[in-house]
């Protein structure tokens, strides 16, 4: 970088870790950006002010055209041929919508019908759209398993999305800085995007640094895009440190995320928890494989090998009958061991607590 980077307003500079206030008369002066916004405080008429919406959605043009997102191609959700929809929907209705008409479609239910024949649709992650046409909308059969497996990954996907974002949402508004998204994206992974090509890319589309991005849009259209990409691809694996698990919820400090470069995270719903022979564990959520070594916890899980004082293949005194005989343990799940007694066949082999058990 030859000279200082400044924000599309002038009002920033960036210092090469964060955005910091640009000197007094900095900022105007060292601008070197396109013509589609002046420096300082003189903005051309296609720059977005402080609008959530018009500046997550040109957020988004900006991911796409770096090549970070894909066009989501629309994706019809499973089949519901046992519900048909009506010539007119009543309230409560549960149904797929096509949100925003990207393409995806997501679970909500009819809030009201409106006089041109548009509905009023919350979905069921909280987000609203009004005047959606009948056009945009499919049935949903709420006896699916397939419906049922579609509308839970979005689920999850999108929540462990939000909760990263959460993290910099400290007014807690629904909203981040443009400015803090810029760092994320420029933060991600081994190969992180230039700081100038993220900002051209938001000169070109009138995103100023200090207006803000609803990140649960944003998250939801890159679960739309993700799985128009990613269908049948090897889940992403992810480091973690200070790592806690509550309420089937993985908490810590992540390296590299795909999405959200580094910072604190809380995944969604848990789906697995394994350990290898050096105890690093491998904790599965619907999207992500978290990897967490055997120094990584802040609180190590009840299960965690360091916390059980016999591990597998280990030779050990078992109680039988008021009797200790010779054996060794096959495998362990939670606080039960399956044993084998030595020279007796495995007939004899039985799962048993700790206190059934000594070491030699």
């Amino acid at each position: 970088m030859d000279g200082p980077v400044f924000s599309p307003d002038g009002k920033w500079m960036w210092s090469g870790s964060e955005w910091i206030p640009a000197p007094p008369g900095q900022g105007s002066q060292q601008l070197n950006m396109q013509d589609s916004v002046i420096g300082g405080d003189v903005i051309h008429t296609t720059t977005i002010h402080n609008d959530p919406t018009a500046v997550t959605d040109a957020v988004i043009t900006a991911l796409q055209k770096m090549g970070m997102l894909g066009q989501v191609v629309e994706q019809a959700p499973p089949p519901s041929p046992e519900v048909e929809l009506p010539p007119t929907l009543e309230n409560g209705a549960r149904v797929f919508v096509n949100w925003k008409n990207y393409g995806h479609f997501y679970a909500g239910k009819v809030a009201r019908s409106n006089p041109d024949g548009t509905y009023l649709i919350h979905f069921e992650d909280g987000d609203v759209e009004d005047h959606v046409n009948m056009g945009r909308i499919k049935p949903l059969d709420e006896n699916s398993e397939a419906v049922q497996a579609y509308i839970e990954h979005d689920y999850e996907a999108e929540r462990e999305l939000i909760e990263a974002f959460q993290v910099f949402d400290t007014t807690g508004t629904g909203t981040i800085p443009a400015r803090e998204y810029l760092r994320i994206l420029t933060e991600i992974g081994d190969d992180p995007v230039p700081v100038e090509d993220v900002l051209n890319e938001f000169v070109e589309l009138g995103i100023e640094l200090d207006s803000e991005i609803d990140y649960r849009a944003l998250a939801k259209f890159m679960v739309a895009s993700d799985r128009y990409e990613t269908d049948g691809v090897v889940k992403q694996e992810v480091v973690i440190n200070e790592a806690s698990i509550d309420d089937n919820i993985l908490s810590g400090y992540a390296y590299e995320h795909p999405k959200l470069g580094e910072g604190r995270i809380n995944s969604s719903s848990i789906i697995s928890v394994s350990y290898d022979e050096r105890a690093t564990a491998r904790v599965e959520t619907q999207n992500t494989v978290f990897i967490v070594g055997p120094t990584g916890w802040k609180v190590r899980p009840a299960n965690h090998p360091f916390n059980n004082p016999f591990n597998v293949g280990q030779q050990v005194k078992i109680e039988w009958n008021g009797n200790w005989w010779d054996g060794q343990i096959l495998e362990i799940n939670d606080d039960k061991y399956l044993i084998t007694y030595n020279d007796y066949s495995s007939d004899w082999d039985e799962w048993v607590d700790a206190s059934r058990l000594k070491s030699l």
